[in-house]
């Protein structure tokens, strides 16, 4: 073999080895992609523009501008439910009454009597307490001068702390508040409130005391404030006119009484003058 045929089948054979190192290395760089790496499809990606430009396109033609004015008109007022009102009840005058005297309790009983009104300690408590549900007239004396030294509640026996004063802190009006709602809230007395000229005499009798009280002074149980009720508390009903009378009633207003023979009658003439005859008399 010539020199020159063996130059020509070097020359193939290392080009050969020279496409093959090309091929591989392409397909290295394009090797097929593994399962959840694919690339997004192209026709996907059309429809979902397609979509967003159609979307779009409706959006913006039904939208008024997104303009607020567009979409609020005035006067309206929204629906009420079937059987709902839409306002707040008014509540009555006792609710509004009992309401003040919440907030009082609140503000200067609560730290002491607790909200349950059930005491803590040696601060005896309210519910049931003969000391509320009984006489208005040594509650008042107790709200407003405090009581000190030793007092039996429903059988238990309390003292250690004293109560102190409230005459000074409360006014009338908030200490008959505050009676009456601790009266309805522990003791469930809802048919009587103590008033504010009520606490206004109570104060004239017994404010200007200069200590407080001991239980053994207090007025007896059933000793109650003197004062009449509000009006709203138990409005009188108004009478109905027209009402039927009783049948027994009218007949005997259609029954004329015998005259007794002897007796004066009267007769009651055109005029409506009453005249009296003598029966013996013609």
């Amino acid at each position: 073999m010539s020199e020159q045929q063996e130059n020509r089948d070097y020359e193939h054979k290392q080009s050969v080895r020279d496409c093959v190192s090309i091929a591989s290395l392409t397909a290295k760089e394009k090797s097929k992609p593994q399962h959840g790496q694919e690339p997004f499809p192209i026709w996907l990606l059309i429809v979902c523009v397609a979509v967003l430009i159609v979307g779009g396109s409706y959006v913006g033609a039904n939208s008024g501008g997104f303009e607020f004015t567009n979409h609020n008109k005035s006067g309206y007022e929204p629906s009420v439910p079937a059987g709902i009102s839409g306002k707040i009840p008014e509540l009555s005058e006792f609710e509004k009454y009992v309401k003040g005297g919440e907030a009082v309790y609140r503000a200067v009983c609560n730290g002491c009597h607790q909200a349950t009104g059930a005491g803590q300690g040696q601060i005896p408590p309210l519910v049931d307490s003969e000391w509320v549900t009984n006489g208005t007239e040594r509650f008042a004396q107790i709200v407003l001068n405090g009581i000190r030294g030793p007092i039996t509640v429903k059988g238990a026996s309390y003292g250690a702390q004293e109560m102190p004063a409230q005459k000074g802190v409360l006014k009338d009006k908030q200490i008959a508040q505050v009676m009456t709602y601790v009266r309805l809230r522990f003791g469930n007395i809802s048919d009587s409130v103590v008033t504010k000229e009520m606490v206004e005499s109570a104060r004239q009798k017994f404010g200007t005391r200069p200590n407080q009280y001991t239980s053994g002074e207090l007025a007896p149980e059933e000793a109650m404030l003197p004062g009449d009720q509000p009006e709203w508390l138990a409005p009188e009903e108004p009478e109905v006119e027209g009402e039927p009378e009783a049948e027994g009633e009218s007949e005997a207003e259609g029954e004329s009484e015998p005259e007794v023979e002897g007796e004066s009658a009267q007769i009651h003439s055109g005029s409506g003058k009453h005249t009296p005859l003598n029966s013996k008399t013609t």
